[in-house]
């Protein structure tokens, strides 16, 4: 598909200094952005104009050997594919990225801190179900966002908000500014890292339409700041997680399958469950946990190993959750878990239709809000 099969003129076009060519690889797709003063069709001939081309080219019909001439570490947002044959070597000017979403696979809670926070040590594995977010950069200082949830702020108690304040900051540059269009699929306050995956996508993609050139960790240290689950999506698509939050090592895990997600429908607190733990919620020891989850091949392996030992206290606080979590393991689901401080019960599977059975059962039986089946990012082209 060409970009120009679906061009379309911007209503309130940013005065772009430079031709700018942006692809960003998705689960199935590399969607092409590009800001450029082109020719363009009307009544009156030819004309020159500034347009956002936004084209989306299935994998397998991309040119691949221009690809591979490209580079690759253009963050968790997308792959950057710059076209170098331009002069200049020209700057980005807006980007689409996509935002992740993960569960614990573990998390266990090792005592409160001198500091308040609560020290922890989890395996996080990320899934496929994204928000996203389409972000401009513009020169009038501004942090414009908006949301298609109305419930959602858009002022600076949003981590995106926060997250491009803190780039400001950070690197002493109060002139730059962004539009950002935020897309939202993933629940909020569910234990899925939807906001804190949102603020890890804006800081990277906006450390590059700034040029401010920080390296992933620089940016981690400073979505640390502004949230603890923030630094877990610079390391996707599994890590091992300690401190707060801000210690997050990547790990391979030798498993990778299906999860299927089931939601409560009531946000919870995060701040409310750690004040509700208390130090007789903590589980049985396991050996070796952490390393065990990592090698274990099979979903019931892996889910045989998966614990949440903030359970009780979310169970506690929103009684709702304990429920949806009692009814999910009655379908069937005897490893079903909780992830993070949430409302979701996911429950792992090697097999997609078993997951899908499970899903129309629990439907049929009115449980939960809502309940999707996604695919682990483990797993290349994902």
């Amino acid at each position: 598909m060409s970009g120009l099969d679906t061009i379309r003129r911007l209503t309130k076009p940013v005065p772009f200094r430079h031709t700018a060519y942006a692809a960003i690889i998705g689960p199935t797709a590399i969607a092409v952005l590009t800001t450029q003063t082109c020719g363009y069709a009307d009544g009156d001939g030819w004309g020159r104009r500034n347009y956002w081309v936004d084209a989306a080219i299935d994998v397998d019909e991309f040119d691949r050997r221009a690809w591979d001439r490209q580079p690759r570490n253009a963050g968790l947002f997308g792959r950057l594919m710059i076209d170098t044959s331009l002069a200049n070597a020209p700057s980005v000017a807006a980007l689409r990225g996509k935002s992740p979403s993960k569960v614990n696979l573990s998390l266990e809670i090792l005592g409160r801190r001198v500091d308040g926070f609560h020290e922890i040590r989890s395996v996080v594995l990320g899934v496929g179900l994204f928000d996203e977010l389409d972000i401009a950069s513009t020169d009038d200082g501004s942090i414009e966002l908006t949301c298609d949830d109305p419930a959602l702020p858009t002022d600076d108690t949003n981590l995106v908000v926060q997250a491009a304040l803190a780039l400001k900051r950070h690197c002493g540059t109060p002139d730059h500014g962004a539009r950002i269009r935020l897309t939202k699929r993933i629940p909020v306050a569910a234990g899925l890292g939807g906001g804190s995956g949102n603020a890890a996508v804006a800081l990277q993609a906006l450390n590059r339409l700034w040029g401010t050139g920080l390296d992933d960790d620089a940016l981690r240290s400073i979505g640390a700041s502004i949230g603890s689950d923030v630094p877990l999506f610079f390391a996707m698509p599994s890590s091992m997680v300690g401190g707060r939050g801000e210690e997050v090592t990547p790990v391979e895990l030798a498993w990778s399958g299906w999860v299927l997600l089931v939601f409560a429908g009531v946000a919870v607190s995060t701040a409310d469950v750690y004040r509700a733990w208390r130090a007789g919620d903590r589980s049985v020891a396991v050996a070796d946990r952490a390393e065990r989850l990592l090698l274990a091949r099979s979903a019931a392996e892996v889910g045989a190993l998966c614990v949440n030992e903030l359970e009780p206290a979310i169970f506690r606080v929103a009684p709702i959750v304990g429920e949806l979590h009692k009814a999910v393991q009655r379908a069937g689901a005897g490893h079903a878990r909780i992830s993070g401080a949430g409302q979701t019960a996911y429950v792992l599977f090697d097999d997609p239709e078993e997951a899908g059975a499970l899903r129309r059962k629990l439907d049929e039986c009115g449980v939960g809000v809502g309940a999707c089946v996604v695919r682990t990012l483990n797993v290349p082209g994902v």
